[in-house]
């Protein structure tokens, strides 16, 4: 990732709307459901309600997206977690085809905010907005900051996880509090359970049988307990796993593991401060492109977003995006 200070973005308007900034809301999310308002205030604070959207479904979000691809907006806002700013911006990437996207402005608006804390993005959505307006009216140059996707199969995002990480986040969200408090007490149950070899330990890390090829080369293991990607640094809580990431620009980190709940816990801490584990029954290493083929079709996660069972993964670099971090 690198860092940059852009040129002044343009401030034309363009018929009776203000074609610069275009904000996508996710309505479902914890945030917007505790407040119900939001769209209205961050319309207000926008200045246009017609560059505020808060869409309902796959179908609007991509309606919006041709709407502002035809407005040619600068900045594109998104207010809501790291699911959201991933299904956003596979539909956008979808929708602008060869066209590049507009800048991009991360809200914080919710649950999981990791993407924005990796770029150092921090303060309330309205706050951050309101110094984006401030300074795009007043013509100041943005510090932005570049990130890359990963493409897995048909989708875009930052992380992407089977096994004991889509495991842990359904557990995560049964129990509904959906804070980082509520992350810690359920890595905090998954530990405990794990010194005693307990059912949750025992179903969290669960045996798959994958075939995984990483960079045209097989990885010796036959089964896994977790398969997981990310072409940003942390996987959440601040566990810096993916370390890889900043020594290879243009890669991704690719990471497997086989080993009981139990035998992972002497590794966590090295995990916790981004360095090599050190571990036989782990195998990591910067990607390009990655394919799995699993014996039996699994449930899996892209930033968060719960996704249904499916027997194959293609994972490749994707796009990059220019963030704006403030």
């Amino acid at each position: 990732m690198g860092n940059a200070v852009d040129e002044p973005l343009s401030t034309a308007c363009e018929g009776e709307f203000m074609p610069g900034i275009g904000v996508i809301l996710n309505p479902y999310s914890r945030k917007y459901k505790n407040n119900p308002e939001m769209a209205k205030h961050m319309g207000f604070i926008v200045g246009d309600k017609a560059s505020c959207k808060a869409t309902e479904d796959l179908a609007d979000l991509r309606r919006v997206a041709e709407e502002f691809k035809t407005r040619d907006i600068d900045i594109l806002a998104i207010n809501g977690g790291d699911g959201t700013i991933h299904c956003t911006l596979t539909t956008f990437l979808n929708v602008y085809g060869n066209k590049p996207l507009p800048k991009i402005a991360l809200l914080r608006g919710g649950t999981l905010n990791n993407v924005a804390t990796t770029a150092n993005i921090t303060g309330s959505s309205e706050a951050i907005l309101s110094h984006l307006l401030v300074k795009y009216h007043e013509d100041k140059p943005f510090e932005t900051r570049e990130i890359m996707l990963t493409k897995i199969n048909e989708e875009y995002g930052f992380i992407f996880g089977m096994g004991v990480i889509y495991n842990f986040m359904e557990a995560y969200y049964s129990k509904g509090n959906l804070t980082p408090f509520g992350a810690a007490i359920n890595l905090i149950r998954s530990i405990s359970s794990a010194l005693i070899n307990g059912h949750l330990a025992r179903k969290m890390f669960a045996r798959f049988d994958a075939e995984v090829v990483v960079n045209g080369t097989k990885w010796p293991f036959a089964n896994y307990v977790a398969l997981y990607t990310g072409s940003i640094n942390q996987l959440g809580l601040n566990f810096r796993v993916y370390y890889l990431v900043d020594k290879n620009p243009d890669h991704f980190h690719a990471i497997g593991f086989s080993l009981p709940p139990r035998s992972i816990l002497k590794y966590l801490p090295k995990m916790y401060l981004g360095k090599p584990a050190g571990c036989p029954n782990m195998i990591e290493e910067p990607a390009k492109e990655m394919m799995i083929k699993l014996k039996n079709p699994l449930p899996y996660t892209i930033d968060g977003d719960m996704k249904p069972a499916t027997d194959f993964f293609h994972i490749t670099c994707g796009p990059k995006i220019t963030v704006i971090v403030r």
